[in-house]
């Protein structure tokens, strides 16, 4: 191997670890910035939106990489979640810990800002939403949250 050779392969990996690092501290300030108890303004499940009021009764509690998610039914769902802000749109990958589904996938996109949450989930096992919408037949579930203040 010559100099030349070397040296483009030391930058390389150097440049890999570096991205690497880099999207590591970005998710770790996502889920600082993730970290609280959220209730849902709007839900449209399978292209069927919910009531206000069904709506409102949906919470997510997140503690960094774990959640707790409260359905309308008043079903709760325990799990631990991986954010990628790197993508347009971002990138969520759950993993569901306890209740309904218990060890299945759920791959979702999302948008967040200091007060709201905004999730495209598809159903578990399936592939990952391209767009925030729930179409009729699709499995997704598009949920949006407020930060309930504290």
């Amino acid at each position: 191997m010559n100099k030349v050779t070397g040296c483009c392969i030391v930058l390389t990996a150097g440049l890999l670890v570096g991205a690497a690092a880099y999207a590591r501290e970005g998710s770790t300030k996502e889920l600082e910035a993730f970290t609280g108890t959220w209730r849902a303004t709007s839900a449209v499940i399978d292209g069927k939106e919910l009531s206000r009021e069904d709506a409102a009764k949906i919470t997510l509690t997140v503690k960094g990489e774990k959640y707790t998610y409260k359905g309308p039914d008043g079903e709760t769902v325990e799990g631990t979640h991986t954010l990628d802000p790197s993508h347009k749109p971002r990138q969520l990958d759950a993993v569901r810990t306890g209740g309904k589904d218990k060890g299945e996938k759920v791959l979702a996109i999302y948008e967040l800002s200091k007060d709201t949450y905004k999730v495209c989930l598809a159903a578990p096992g399936k592939d990952r939403p391209k767009e925030f919408a729930s179409k009729s037949g699709s499995g997704h579930r598009l949920l949006v949250f407020g930060r309930v203040k504290e």
